[in-house]
């Protein structure tokens, strides 16, 4: 017995050993740098934490805690699923106005689009609040993107990790649904996990549709490479051969990639000039300006470009590089924006770098560096602000998944 006893102390100083490294890296966060954040409070927090953990799940909570610290989606800690693993599998998505939780495929006799207004008598806003306390966020909207859609079992609301955070252990759930005005309940059990949860496969990251007199550019994942300028210099002669009057860049389902590609399309903008983000980079623990958001730059503009009436779609999955994508378009007033609020704000933290744990081997992210919009004056903002103008544009665009071929 006393061998166990010792063999247990041994692997709690090991785990504890984990945090502390975290700990440690996260001191070189931006936010203490620039005196956003105090130093003491993070050490307070870690203080409170370490003689919680006991176990690989209690460094994962006290781990993710830590990281939510700093209100920022691009510092956070990562637990991918394994086919070891087990959550109720059941896509999710948000209504087109962001409001109601909808299940994403028939589940049994609850049909694809009923309506899921609770588990175990707790509501879907009930949810979304305890969830904002796991997932490190910037605004709720990121919330509600990372809960249903990240591929880890630390963000996803209904795997067995944060099943337990939120309930306790269980064997099964009760969920409530409704379908137009009847309620429903149903019982569901824990599964194995079964893959049906991931990132968006790279290898076709665009695709495009024309309805009417209106290019639509579904843009999933911001790639910067020669099939992304091949795919804009194509959309451009498409515009003008078909003498079509209005552009859709669809970035609802972009979660970010490459800041490149920014440049790239508005090369194919009837402007002049833009602004860009400021960056600022604390890698080496000081400030250094990488870019400056008073800077005027030059639009190589290209000899063909898209219609002038151009349109930015956007949603609680907009994140990263498509958010500031997004939010550079709408500052330089290239684009109006339709859709639902970014996950996360447009003044943010990024560019991290990853890092591991050397016992438990648990991934995580610290931001590196922090990105000012081009308009000053809304530095303040919360999310993106989306114009009214969306009314004019009546587009179902998260139904739209096949690729139109010529």
């Amino acid at each position: 017995m006393s061998e166990r006893v010792a063999m247990d102390a041994v692997l709690i100083d090991a785990l504890r050993g984990d945090f502390k490294f975290l700990y440690n890296a996260l001191q070189k966060h931006p936010a203490i740098l620039m005196g956003r954040m105090e130093k003491s409070s993070l050490e307070r927090l870690y203080q409170s934490k370490t003689d919680e953990i006991c176990s690989y799940d209690s460094l994962v909570n006290a781990a993710t805690e830590l990281t939510a610290f700093f209100e920022d989606g691009h510092t956070n800690i990562e637990v991918p699923y394994s086919n070891k693993d087990h959550c109720i599998p059941l896509p999710c998505e948000w209504s087109k106005d962001g409001r109601n939780l909808i299940l994403g495929r028939a589940y049994g006799d609850i049909p694809a689009g009923a309506r899921i207004t609770g588990i175990n008598g707790i509501t879907v806003e009930q949810l979304v609040f305890l969830m904002a306390k796991r997932i490190p966020h910037e605004n709720i909207y990121l919330v509600k993107s990372r809960m249903i859609g990240y591929p880890y079992q630390n963000y996803h609301f209904l795997s067995e990790m944060s099943l337990n955070y939120l309930f306790n252990v269980k064997d099964d759930y009760t969920f409530s649904f409704q379908v137009n005005d009847q309620k429903l309940q149903k019982r569901i059990p824990l599964q194995t996990y079964n893959g049906f949860l991931d990132f968006m496969d790279d290898s076709h990251f665009w695709n495009y549709e024309i309805q009417d007199h209106r290019m639509i550019f579904h843009l999933n994942a911001c790639i910067y490479n020669q099939e992304y300028k091949a795919a804009l210099e194509k959309l451009a002669r498409l515009c003008r051969e078909r003498r079509l009057t209005s552009f859709v860049l669809d970035l609802g389902r972009n979660m970010g990639g490459s800041s490149a590609v920014i440049d790239e399309f508005i090369k194919y903008i009837d402007t002049d000039c833009f602004k860009r983000y400021e960056m600022t980079d604390y890698s080496s623990g000081e400030a250094k300006r990488v870019s400056s958001r008073q800077e005027v730059v030059k639009n190589e503009r290209k000899s063909i470009c898209f219609p002038a009436d151009l349109y930015c779609r956007v949603s609680c999955h907009t994140f990263s590089s498509a958010r500031t994508f997004a939010v550079t378009l709408r500052d330089n007033g290239l684009a109006r924006i339709i859709g639902t609020q970014t996950g996360g704000k447009p003044n943010s933290f990024g560019l991290p770098v990853r890092r591991e744990m050397p016992v438990s081997r648990v991934r995580f992210r610290v931001s590196t560096s922090y990105f000012r919009r081009p308009d000053e004056r809304k530095d303040d903002a919360d999310t993106l602000e989306i114009d009214e103008e969306q009314k004019l544009l009546p587009l179902n665009l998260q139904t739209i998944h096949s690729i139109i071929i010529e």
